[in-house]
């Protein structure tokens, strides 16, 4: 009887997480707080308060347009588009859709939309 409710937990368990798991999608991460303090010369505690990174409302090569949200450095957002240099994510601080541009960004990862936890690209 054990064994069958030991599998029993097993199986409710996968059925479970993938009920709560979402798309395994791109995102980027931005640079760290502790990168652009070494950039600005200045402490994490600084860059924390006082740095956030600008998304545009066009990419860089069609001239940015006007300011339509902000990210805090080291966040990660899910990318929307490419192109050129410069990714159209939402921002998870104010759920704005803008541009931001590659130099900002420290790397792409894919991770799950809900569980935010790092999946395979899909194939």
């Amino acid at each position: 009887m054990k064994k069958v409710n030991c599998l029993s937990v097993v199986i409710l368990l996968c059925i479970s997480s993938n009920l709560f798991a979402g798309d395994c999608k791109e995102h980027i991460a931005l640079h760290s707080a502790a990168y652009l303090a070494n950039e600005y010369g200045k402490s994490e505690m600084w860059v924390l308060s006082n740095v956030k990174i600008n998304l545009w409302e066009k990419p860089s090569h069609l001239g940015k347009g006007k300011k339509v949200g902000q990210m805090y450095p080291g966040s990660r957002a899910l990318i929307l588009k490419t192109e050129k240099e410069d990714y159209q994510v939402k921002s998870p601080l104010d759920k704005s859709v803008g541009w931001v541009n590659k130099i900002q960004v420290s790397k792409t990862l894919f991770q799950d939309t809900k569980t935010r936890e790092a999946c395979a690209p899909p194939k």
